[in-house]
């Protein structure tokens, strides 16, 4: 499986690979290439997270107006009679439930590149066999307290609350993110501190983008 990924995301690993080893060339610290290896490929994404960061304020305009007639439906519906209803309303502004997926945009634009990150970060593994001021090895899980690792929670906390302000106009989409983060967080617990500082990172660029994005959209 892993074969597969790689070969449809060489072009993506690739970029990874050369903007690491040329700043690890440079530098000679990996965890200040692996973190600015992160910022510039999230800078080379930028004009694509523009766009589509644009659709995605569009879509929560809209779910957020839909949401709005549907709480003006009689509560005494109930049955076929409030699936009718719904889809009245649904079909009079031209909605469908699958747009929800729409505002997830900007993460899906951002997968492809994490899956290319962990697979040149386990490609490369016995490079990032290192100790960090004896605290990280960045081939292994972070463990920073109590072989507990912090990282993982950490890009919880930031995808979360990146979660809550984008969502921030739509209530129903809170919860949604609440399990999504949690998911990511359990998915990423185990992985070399390496991948979790290169994540971590592109989270805090991402809630910064969406951050600034936002307080642009409302002014």
């Amino acid at each position: 499986m892993y074969d597969f990924f790689e070969k449809i995301l060489s072009p993506f690993i690739f970029v990874i690979e050369s903007f690491f080893f040329f700043f690890e060339s440079k530098f000679n610290t990996p965890i200040f290439s692996i973190v600015v290896t992160s910022i510039f490929i999230s800078l080379i994404l930028l004009p694509i997270l523009r766009l589509s960061k644009k659709y995605e304020e569009k879509t929560e305009v809209k779910i957020s107006f839909i949401e709005g007639k549907l709480k003006d439906i009689p509560k005494n519906l109930s049955g076929e009679d409030r699936f009718r209803a719904i889809e009245k309303v649904y079909n009079e502004y031209d909605f469908h439930p699958i747009q929800n997926v729409y505002r997830g945009l900007s993460f899906y634009v951002v997968l492809p590149i994490l899956i290319s990150a962990y697979l040149f970060f386990r490609k490369n593994i016995d490079a990032f066999d290192i100790e960090v001021l004896g605290i990280i090895n960045l081939s292994k899980p972070d463990n920073l307290i109590f072989g507990i690792n912090l990282l993982p929670f950490f890009i919880f906390f930031i995808n979360y609350l990146d979660a809550i302000f984008r969502s921030s106009h739509i209530t129903s989409g809170k919860s949604n993110y609440l399990v999504i983060s949690f998911l990511i967080c359990i998915l990423i617990y185990s992985m070399p501190s390496c991948m979790t500082l290169y994540w971590a990172t592109s989270s805090i660029f991402s809630f910064i983008f969406n951050f600034f994005s936002r307080k642009k959209f409302n002014s």
